[in-house]
């Protein structure tokens, strides 16, 4: 796949997926919340509705009270007093007047115990015979007296009626005797029920009420009563509550609360509203276009980016790509175009003054290993062999053993020695060879001294297997025999000391000469720190030394000085543990 490709994948992927999933979170976290907030707010309705009809009951329950218990309802019932029924009939229609005017009551029944029946509207009534066939009339003498409440769908099968309505029944008693002589029924209109729906009813939403079986019992819209809808588990499970599921083919939010017409039976009925999913989500379509919209405006915008802008910086990527090829192949002469982008041409440019400065380099690197080569010719020209000089030392040696000159056999040895680890290429050898190496160094100091002096080794046996850096003890007693010991001086001693504390090596180098001055121990200190340039008033040996170890140790190793005028000095040296090349890498 090519590289512009890549690029171009990559940010599609990058922008498009964190889109597609803000704007999916988006519409799910919103509908939920709307799924919530709308459930709420219809379960608040609904119990709002039910509280009304529960009061419409309350209305009817009053007046029934009022009939069952009046005098000339008595009156008829029992002795069929037409007195009484024309004083009945005659507060009847004052009655009638303010039902009629707050349309509640359809029609009012009365049926007494010898058969006799009796219909405010005068209109076609069942039959006692019928009446007492009927299921509704074995729920009232259940109820003994307190409403039964029927709905038109168990209507139907009680009378045939042309509108829908709710019916109460009750039976009547003897006020005196509590035995029953008649019986109440008063049919209401729905257009109460109406009114209470009408007002509390939500737009776009329906509102109905459903026994259990799935039959619509009441609804607004009248002819969908006795239709049978199929009811979801959920609601015969639940007290209340509000769920999304299909209804009849349709999402819908389905709220619903459980309501009861006959107070002492158990809640077979359940207030319904069902609004459609698509009307509720309306809000979330915005976020989805919204998404939609943004998904084809980056796309658009990477199409135009890559065209415009990424082509030419993958252009010069590839350029840069195999320009540097060509260098990695040894074409020197190679270099880049200049490109019409500010910071591309800055990066141009800035790889031919590289390439140049190479091939710049390169030829002056080659120049300086040829004049290298030459003066290492040159000196190994001059060089004089070495087992030449040990061949010249050993027979000096010879002469002075035969002529019993045994000073000089022994500076011969020490000096063969000496020879034998100066002109040694490697940076470090054992604490073991450092230290015969400068015994050697003492021992010929010895002789040209008229043994004015003597010195005193002793050496850690496990310190003597380690590496140090050679040719740093031989400076510092070199340093002591110039610059401490006066030629008068005839018992001068130099103590060396080497040990390992706290993982390091130490070599302590003591005298017994004039000491250093406080003028030049701080003139040491301060160009161990830095602050000093020149080394003239300290000996060269020491600060030699304490250069080497600096740069080949670090700043934590070196040399410290302690002196004291006419009493003698003592310098501690202190290096890592090091066992050779291993330790190095």
């Amino acid at each position: 796949m090519r590289l512009q490709n890549k690029i171009l994948i990559a940010f599609l992927f990058f922008i498009l997926v964190p889109i597609f999933i803000l704007g999916f979170v988006s519409y799910h976290v919103t509908s939920s919340t709307l799924k919530n907030k709308v459930g709420d707010e219809t379960l608040y309705t609904l119990e709002a509705i039910d509280l009304n009809i529960q009061m419409v009951m309350s209305e009817v329950n009053t007046l029934s009270n009022y009939i069952i218990s009046s005098r000339e309802v008595q009156d008829f019932i029992k002795y069929n007093d037409e007195q009484s029924l024309l004083d009945f009939y005659n507060k009847g229609q004052a009655i009638a007047g303010l039902l009629y005017g707050q349309s509640k009551l359809d029609d009012l029944v009365l049926y007494s115990a010898i058969g006799q029946v009796y219909s405010f509207k005068k209109t076609q009534t069942p039959s006692y015979g019928q009446f007492l066939e009927s299921e509704f009339y074995n729920m009232m003498v259940e109820e003994e007296g307190r409403p039964v409440w029927i709905s038109t769908v168990e209507s139907d099968k009680f009378v045939n009626i042309d509108q829908p309505i709710f019916s109460q029944g009750r039976v009547i008693k003897d006020i005196h005797t509590l035995r029953d002589i008649g019986y109440l029924i008063l049919d209401v209109k729905l257009d109460r029920f109406d009114e209470v729906f009408k007002r509390l009813q939500h737009p776009n939403s329906q509102e109905m009420i459903v026994n259990d079986k799935g039959e619509i019992v009441y609804n607004r819209n009248h002819q969908l009563i006795g239709e049978t809808v199929p009811l979801p588990e959920k609601i015969m499970f639940k007290q209340a509550g509000f769920f999304v599921d299909d209804w009849e083919q349709e999402k819908s939010l389905i709220t619903f609360i459980p309501v009861t017409f006959n107070e002492f039976e158990s809640s077979n009925f359940f207030l319904i509203s069902v609004k459609p999913w698509s009307f509720i989500t309306n809000e979330t379509k915005f976020i989805r276009q919204v998404t939609i919209f943004l998904v084809i405006f980056v796309t658009v915008f990477a199409i135009c980016f890559k065209q415009l802008f990424l082509n030419r910086i993958i252009y010069f990527i590839t350029e840069f790509q195999s320009k540097m090829k060509q260098v990695e192949n040894g074409q020197l002469t190679t270099r880049m175009k200049a490109f019409a982008i500010m910071e591309l041409n800055h990066l141009a440019k800035g790889f031919n003054r590289m390439v140049e400065e190479i091939s710049t380099l390169l030829i002056r690197v080659n120049n300086e290993q040829e004049r290298k080569r030459k003066a290492e010719f040159k000196v190994l020209q001059n060089q004089i062999n070495p087992h030449f000089l040990y061949n010249t030392l050993e027979s000096i040696n010879s002469m002075a053993v035969l002529h019993g000159s045994r000073d000089i056999s022994k500076m011969t040895i020490n000096l063969g020695k000496l020879l034998r680890i100066s002109i040694n290429t490697d940076d470090k050898v054992t604490v073991s060879d450092e230290v015969r190496h400068v015994i050697s160094y003492m021992e010929i100091q010895k002789v040209r001294f008229d043994e004015r002096f003597r010195f005193e080794i002793e050496i850690d046996k496990q310190l003597e297997h380690y590496f140090i850096l050679k040719l740093v003890l031989q400076p510092l007693v070199e340093n002591i025999l110039i610059h401490a010991f006066h030629r008068n001086k005839t018992d001068g001693v130099i103590k060396i000391r080497g040990g390992i504390s706290s993982n390091k090596g130490f070599f302590f180098i003591e005298d017994n000469g004039v000491g250093i001055t406080n003028d030049v121990l701080r003139f040491f200190n301060e160009y161990k720190q830095g602050s000093k340039t020149s080394s003239q008033k300290i000996g060269c040996g020491v600060m030699n030394v304490q250069e080497r170890i600096k740069l080949y140790y670090g700043e934590r190793y070196g040399i410290m000085i302690c002196s004291e005028e006419n009493r003698g000095t003592t310098m501690k040296l202190t290096f890592p543990l090091s066992e050779g090349e291993r330790d190095d890498l």
